[in-house]
Order: C-alpha cells, then sequence, then structure tokens
C-alpha cells in the first residue's frame, strides 16, 4: 500500500503517519492464533527466548487466568516461528515503509506485544533513535499494526508531533521491582504533555513514525486485549557507529544491499 503524496508530506512535516487496512482480517486472525497457541506452550523450537512475560507475572506477584493476558511481548518472534516468518517482508507494509525510506529496505525488532489488562504498564516516552547506533534517523522508522481495536483506554500509543524534529535527546534507564526490562524515559516529557495525541487504530491499521518520534504507552484499563505487532525498518544505505547489536539481527527485505552499510 504505496503512500500518497499527502500522506508522505504529512510523515515528513508531523512525523507520523496513519495507514488503513495494511493486514487483512485473515491474516490478523491468522497471527492472532498463532500468538494464543504460543502463549499455551506451542513453542517452536527455540522459542522459549521470545516469550516475555510482565515482570510482575514472571515474579509471581500477579496470577492471571489467560497466559496471554500476563505477556509483555514476543520478542522476535520472525526468528522462530514459521506463520510470523515473513510477516516483515508483507507487501502491503513494504510498500508503504519504501514510500518513506526508499526501495532498499532491511527489517529489524519484529516483536508482537501485549498490554496486559488491568496492569499498571507503562511506557515512557521514548524515541526509538536512542537505542540504535545507525542513521541517518530520517532513513529509521517504526511501524506499529494493530491486532485490536487501539483507544486511549486500552493503552494504545501516545505521540508528540514534530517532535522528529528535535535532536536525539539524553534517556535514563528505569529500574524497580516491578520495571520490565530496557525501558528508557526520555528526560523532561511525562504523560499529559499538552502537545501529545492518541492514536486510534482499527485492526490492520498501521502507524508509521520517524526513528526520532516521541510516542508513550499508559496502561490497559479495560477488560479487553490490546495487541500490536511492530518491526522497524532502516535504509539498507544506512551506517553503523560501531558495531551492530547482534539482536537487532536486520535481514534484507527488498531492494539490494551495499557494502559497509548495515
Amino acid at each position: 500500500m504505496r503512500l500518497t503524496e499527502e500522506q508522505k508530506k504529512h510523515y515528513d512535516e508531523e512525523g507520523y503517519v496513519i495507514a488503513r487496512q495494511v493486514l487483512t482480517p485473515e491474516n490478523i486472525e491468522r497471527y492472532l492464533k498463532r500468538a494464543s497457541e504460543i502463549a499455551r506452550g506451542d513453542l517452536p523450537p527455540g522459542g522459549e527466548k521470545m516469550l516475555v512475560k510482565d515482570v510482575r507475572v514472571a515474579k509471581g506477584q500477579v496470577q492471571v487466568d489467560d497466559p496471554e493476558k500476563g505477556l509483555w511481548k514476543l520478542m522476535q518472534p520472525d526468528w522462530y516461528d514459521e506463520v510470523f516468518r515473513g510477516y516483515p517482508e508483507t507487501p502491503e507494509l513494504l510498500d508503504g515503509v519504501e514510500s518513506i525510506i526508499g526501495p532498499d529496505i532491511k527489517a529489524f525488532l519484529t516483536m508482537m506485544i501485549y498490554k496486559p489488562p488491568g496492569l499498571e504498564a507503562d511506557h515512557p516516552y521514548h524515541q526509538d533513535a536512542s537505542y540504535f547506533n545507525f542513521g541517518p534517523d530520517d532513513l529509521v522508522m517504526g511501524s506499529w499494526i494493530a491486532l485490536d481495536p487501539t483507544r486511549a483506554e486500552n493503552g494504545t500509543l501516545f505521540i508528540i508531533p514534530r517532535s522528529h524534529k528535535m535532536d536525539r535527546m539524553d534517556h535514563e534507564l528505569l529500574t524497580g521491582e516491578q520495571v520490565n526490562f530496557g525501558l528508557f524515559s526520555a528526560m523532561g516529557y511525562a504523560p499529559g504533555h499538552p502537545d501529545e495525541m492518541a492514536v486510534e487504530l482499527e485492526p490492520g491499521d498501521a502507524l508509521f513514525f520517524h526513528s526520532r518520534l516521541l510516542h508513550r504507552s499508559g496502561p490497559n484499563t479495560t477488560n479487553g486485549h490490546r495487541r500490536v505487532l511492530t518491526v522497524h525498518f532502516a535504509s539498507a544505505k544506512c551506517t553503523a557507529d560501531g558495531d551492530l547489536l547482534p539482536q537487532l539481527k536486520m535481514r534484507l527485505v527488498r531492494g539490494h544491499e551495499y557494502a559497509g552499510c548495515v
């Protein structure tokens, strides 16, 4: 699903754009069915590495009546599982990405992210670029596709439009007994920022966003799921400052590779 000129202009100016119905209902059902099977113990070889529970569930501080309601994410499911393996190569997804960063595309950090109902699972404002040692940032982007309707009350993303025009910010690592591992917070930004907006999506809709766009998510205060599929993309012409983290495991999904690049 290639973006229109108007959509591309919106992305350039605001740091994000929404594309409707990038995933078909059939594909959504296929991913949800397989995720439910994985949560209930049907793991592919090596799959125990991708199943990440919410820290409170993992420590036995919170009990859940549904295994999926205790999950934080499936980390890199495309590494391990045949159903998810092709997700980063979804043509409609890549058409949108190509409209933004060009025809030579590498995918990395595929995740299925849960927002467990009833748990205070906040993810503070941050820039994804702060995790990455490659660029330029304008050629690195995230995608976030809803598998359930996403609303403010069930933990959708909040973004600050045009914040991608700022430089990379200082971030601090959050710690604590009830904090999920690896959460960083952009210093000086908190929920309720006057410029923030909630991203409301229907199943299959995609949010494409710049790697420096500030975004966060709040808790899921409903009784239902909020599940999304995310994957990041970089132009194959990006270059790295030092070695790439092996867990990123970039792979070419469209176009060509270039010597000396990521």
